[in-house]
């Protein structure tokens, strides 16, 4: 890094210190409540890491007369299997020149430097990590066909023009890896007289089913796919999302035995739109118009609602992320 001023050498040690705190608050998947299986490959040899899946448990036989063999066959043997976990890199780059630096102000500047890098790698993580979710690559989705996951919204995609896919998870439905934490490198653009600061990050993430045993293609995912009109004004009431339909998701992963977080709950990461459908959907149950002075107050209840007792009928913790695949085609 060569720097002609003090100040641009300032800048790039507070962006340097503050990075990683404006990162971690503005990524959602490295969260230990939505991804349970973590691991840290920094300074490992390699790029990928198996992460193992156990297989299925069979149903012990509930009636056994005395001196009978506890272990019929191979029935319960141990196989396990695994998935491969491969990081990729995430970046973003800013210019910062001397005018802005003598025109804007320190702070300003900082908190723009810092704010633009550490949400765009931050953004670009919590996308890969639910495409990954949706459709087991990071490739960007652009067509409901891309999500294989079981899906527990609209099931007649003719009614829909374009859609988002809102997911319900299990914390073990996925696994994470980081191998460079956010960092940061600059130097200095004499010919513009300018600064180019650039932010990376690796990462990546990897689906981990519930093992059949027997067959790891035909594995239950351990996530469901919530598919429903990306309108926020949406008029159509049967192609909005509805809690009937994240209530399907959690019933559904109960049902495979899927694992819950410490206090038994799955997470719904929910788009901007599905969210407002929520929302709305609250509102119409005894709620107050909205545009009236007292639809603040009834925004704040409704967000009581969801975080509470909602949240305890349906069994999952509310996420809004800008990050799950959304404008999907229909056709």
């Amino acid at each position: 890094m060569a720097t002609s001023t003090t100040g641009i050498g300032a800048l790039y040690s507070d962006v340097v210190a503050d990075l990683i705190n404006f990162y971690d608050n503005m990524v959602l998947l490295p969260n230990s409540q939505l991804v349970t299986n973590q691991y840290n490959l920094s300074g490992a040899i390699g790029n990928t890491v198996k992460v193992p899946l156990g297989n299925d448990i069979a149903v012990g036989t509930s009636s056994i007369t005395d001196s009978t063999d506890l272990i019929p066959g191979t029935t319960f043997d141990f196989a396990p299997g695994s998935v491969s976990l491969q990081v990729g890199k995430r970046g973003a780059g800013t210019f910062v020149s001397e005018e802005s630096l003598e025109d804007g102000g320190f702070e300003t500047v900082r908190n723009a430097v810092v704010t633009r890098l550490s949400r765009s790698i931050a953004q670009a993580t919590d996308r890969a990590g639910f495409n990954t979710l949706a459709s087991g690559a990071e490739t960007a989705l652009t067509d409901i066909a891309n999500v294989d996951l079981a899906n527990d919204g609209i099931s007649n995609a003719a009614l829909l023009a374009t859609a988002d896919c809102s997911l319900v998870m299990s914390p073990m439905a996925m696994a994470y890896a980081v191998k460079r934490e956010p960092t940061v490198k600059m130097f200095e653009d004499i010919q513009s007289d300018q600064h180019q600061m650039v932010a990376t990050v690796r990462n990546g993430f990897v689906r981990t089913p519930n093992w059949t045993g027997a067959d790891l293609a035909n594995a239950t995912q351990l996530a469901r796919a919530v598919i429903a009109s990306d309108d926020i004004g949406e008029t159509t009431d049967a192609i909005k999302a509805s809690l009937d339909m994240i209530s399907k998701s959690v019933a559904n992963l109960r049902k495979i035995n899927a694992p819950t977080d410490d206090a038994g709950f799955y997470a719904a990461v929910v788009s901007a739109a599905h969210e407002f459908h929520l929302a709305a959907e609250l509102n119409g149950v005894g709620g107050i118009a909205s545009g009236s002075v007292a639809s603040v107050a009834q925004g704040l209840a409704n967000q009581a609602l969801i975080e509470g007792l909602i949240a305890q009928a349906v069994g999952c913790r509310f996420y809004r992320s800008n990050n799950v695949p959304s404008g999907l085609a229909t056709a």
